[in-house]
């Protein structure tokens, strides 16, 4: 059986010591105080919701030409669909 994978954040002193390589790193260049700091994941306060639905696969054919962005494209065919 796997273990479920656990991301923690690092300790102030890992942060510190992070902080510091970068410093220390030539290529790297300064960042603005007032910069905000984007986590990986989806944005907090979407109005999404996970569901599971069947869906033919003719219509399923428009994740082909372009697979990225396919789940996009499909929820604007539904708005358009229904007229919200």
């Amino acid at each position: 059986m796997n273990k479920p994978l656990v991301i923690k954040d690092n300790t102030p002193e890992e942060g510190t010591e992070i902080q510091r390589q970068i410093a220390e790193d030539s290529d790297a260049w300064p960042t603005s105080p007032d910069a905000k700091v984007l986590k990986p994941g989806h944005p907090p306060g979407r109005t999404e919701e996970q569901v599971t639905v069947r869906i033919d696969k003719d219509v399923l054919a428009l994740k082909k030409p372009q697979p990225k962005g396919w789940q996009t494209r499909l929820n604007n065919a539904l708005r358009l669909g229904l007229k919200l």
